[in-house]
């Protein structure tokens, strides 16, 4: 596949859950507005006519993470403080030994890829020439911070019924328990793997490079088993419930990054390497939303995978996406989850993790020498 040029920059658990009666499964997250959905993809979920009674936030801190408690409806999500343009909680949390991967020996899941979904996967080329599009956005968290979560972004697509697939690193979830499990338990949504904490699988060797997606994968399955194990699994509402996979099935490097044995571990771990086609360049504080737009409407083709940030680290993503999903829209395009696209044309994979050629983010792996950490 001839490159794709674009730029792409890259992107703990003591909370308190929301603790809510019955409540609207899509609330929203955001104190704007938003236009009537237009014809959706996916049906509208019941809704309860309850009010939800809603606690502020807490203060994350560090220590041992204790075991959380799930909310009577996981799909009840807080409210947040008013939307900002840019990034927000990414101040870094002290000390943060708990979040150190840990040198262990790590053994393979008996789990086989299928031969079509081997390799980094940038596209998909739709069965019939399909108007399909995917929505991707990354939810990463580093050893030493705490990143944020974009709920005008989430709030948007719950309200215009829009899929999208969330990158969740693993720490990100244990920093973000409530996000997590709404995210999870919402039928718009699936869930892959973003690392443990957004390590450079291309740098990074051995046992650690395991860990990294182990720790992830655990700590989905983690939340999974709460939620099912949960009051709100016995309810006739948790029907909703029935899309989440026991274990994460999909994969994105972080940087966009890669070694043959990094790619190769995780094709063998049984996760699909999802790269990207388009990029929306969202974490440059000189982004704007008009740009965002205009680089996803310039672009775009059936088949093509989007990548943006929802941890707070993306700017001016969530303004951007109204005219990109009117638009698209407009031409005939249908949003749908990675793994949906995946399942309805032909994969284009590479044997290698880039931005635009081979090698063209070898600057990541500088940055990561300097910084081992992350």
């Amino acid at each position: 596949m001839a490159p794709i040029r674009h730029f792409f920059r890259p992107c703990r658990l003591l909370g308190f859950f929301l603790l809510a009666h019955a409540a609207n499964p899509v609330i929203a997250e955001s104190t704007s507005t938003t236009s009537p959905a237009p014809t959706r993809s996916t049906p509208p979920l019941t809704p309860i006519t309850t009010t939800p009674s809603v606690p502020p936030e807490s203060t994350a801190k560090t220590g041992s993470p204790k075991p959380a408690s799930v909310p009577a409806n996981p799909l009840q999500g807080r409210q947040p403080s008013k939307p900002v343009p840019g990034p927000t909680n990414d101040k870094p949390i002290k000390p943060p030994a708990i979040d150190r991967i840990p040198q262990t020996s790590a053994s393979l899941p008996k789990t086989e890829l299928p031969a079509r979904l081997i390799g980094s996967i940038r596209q998909v080329k739709p069965y019939q020439s399909q108007k399909l599009v995917a929505l991707t956005f990354d939810l990463c968290e580093g050893a030493n911070e705490k990143a944020g979560y974009d709920a005008q972004l989430v709030n948007y697509l719950r309200t215009q019924q829009v899929r999208a697939t969330f990158f969740a690193g693993g720490k990100w979830m244990r920093s973000h328990p409530d996000k997590t499990l709404a995210l999870m338990a919402d039928p718009l949504f699936e869930i892959g793997n973003h690392t443990w904490t957004h390590g450079n699988l291309r740098v990074l060797r051995g046992a650690v490079v395991y860990d990294q997606i182990n720790r992830a994968q655990t700590e989905y399955q983690s939340f999974r088993t709460q939620l099912f194990n949960s009051a709100y699994a016995r309810t006739p509402d948790a029907k909703v419930l029935a899309h989440i996979p026991a274990a994460l099935s999909l994969f994105r490097f972080p940087y966009g990054a890669c070694s043959t044995e990094s790619l190769a571990a995780v094709n063998k771990m049984g996760l699909a390497a999802i790269q990207w086609s388009i990029v929306t360049g969202d974490p440059a504080k000189g982004q704007t939303a008009d740009r965002i737009s205009r680089a996803i409407l310039q672009q775009i083709q059936p088949g093509s995978i989007i990548v943006a940030h929802a941890n707070g680290r993306g700017w001016h993503t969530a303004a951007a996406l109204p005219a990109v999903v009117t638009e698209l829209r407009k031409r005939g395009y249908e949003f749908v989850t990675v793994s949906e696209l995946l399942g309805r044309g032909e994969v284009v994979a590479a044997d290698s993790c880039y931005e635009t050629k081979p090698g063209d983010n070898a600057k990541y792996d500088r940055l990561s020498k300097t910084n081992p950490k992350r």
